[in-house]
């Protein structure tokens, strides 16, 4: 005895098919960013090739893509200059900027005000460039400072900046090149200094060309880990003649007319970042030998952020 008429059978059949579409739908037959704000969206996440870039672009990539966006990784991928070409040119839609970088890169007028530098650049990208800062990372401060052995700053007697002009004419600097007029040069004139001699030399050999005596001092990035595994001492600023470099995704308006929930995926990133925080990861990454994507996430999940 049949217990269904063919009729009733192309029914069911009709209904257990529409059954089986809803139930992929609903588990993420779209893919993993269905039904979150990403979704069918490709951002292009691009950094510079200095570890402090290459993880706050992992950090932007791992955010984007928990929020659903389908990401390409562009990191470590060039300079200022060639940074500022790829996202002028659509081949990078964001990357991590320093305000201080672009200060220097354009021109604009020098101030020691974070927020003030902030809104300057991010003013200047906006009627510019078409492109938007989203919220910096206050606290943390990617800048310049001097820095030397223990030994040399007890033998003399460095504490800050101020305390060079007592050694006028006699203590030799090493400085990367980008240091000369971020860092040298506004010591000299900031706090009347002369040195001896100004070296041009890459930062990590400078550690080592301090320790060995060839120079005295050296120019130092403050979230550089080899301060501390060097256990040197930086020199105070009070002056501030260092200019700050807080850190913030800059994106190409396009990307946020597309979608605008990028704000909202990056921004809660910015107040959790510190100085010391970076310092940590960058040690993890360039003298630990770990990769810049475990690191990053394990950041982004201490932090509650994943």
């Amino acid at each position: 005895m049949r217990l269904f008429s063919n009729a009733n059978f192309a029914k069911l059949l009709g209904v257990v098919v529409l059954m089986s579409v809803l139930t992929m739908a609903g588990c993420g037959g779209g893919g993993s960013g269905a039904g979150k704000p990403g979704s069918g969206v490709t951002v292009n996440v691009g950094s510079k090739k200095d570890a402090d870039g290459r993880l706050l672009g992992e950090m932007y990539a791992l955010l984007l893509e928990n929020a659903g966006y389908t990401v390409n990784r562009h990191l470590g991928a060039g300079d200022t200059p060639f940074m500022q070409s790829a996202i002028a040119n659509g081949t990078v839609d964001l990357y991590p900027e320093f305000t201080g970088t672009a200060i220097s890169s354009y021109k604009l007028e020098n101030t020691q005000d974070a927020h003030a530098a902030y809104n300057e650049v991010k003013d200047y990208y906006s009627k510019n460039l078409n492109l938007t800062w989203l919220d910096a990372a206050f606290n943390l401060n990617d800048s310049y400072a001097i820095c030397t052995s223990q030994g040399n700053a007890t033998k003399y007697n460095l504490k800050s900046n101020a305390d060079l002009a007592a050694q006028n004419d006699k203590l030799k600097i090493a400085s990367q090149k980008d240091g000369v007029d971020a860092a040298v040069n506004p010591v000299k004139s900031g706090y009347s200094v002369t040195f001896k001699e100004v070296v041009t030399l890459d930062e990590q050999l400078s550690f080592a060309a301090v320790n060995k005596g060839d120079v005295d001092l050296m120019v130092c990035y403050t979230t550089d880990p080899g301060i501390v595994t060097n256990n040197f001492v930086v020199l105070t600023d009070p002056k501030g003649v260092f200019p700050n470099y807080n850190p913030a995704p800059v994106v190409r308006n396009q990307v946020l007319s597309q979608s605008s929930a990028v704000k909202d995926t990056l921004n809660p990133l910015a107040s959790k970042l510190t100085t010391a925080d970076q310092v940590a990861l960058i040690k993890q990454v360039s003298l630990d030998n770990k990769t810049v994507h475990e690191v990053a996430q394990q950041y982004l999940k201490d932090k509650g952020l994943l």
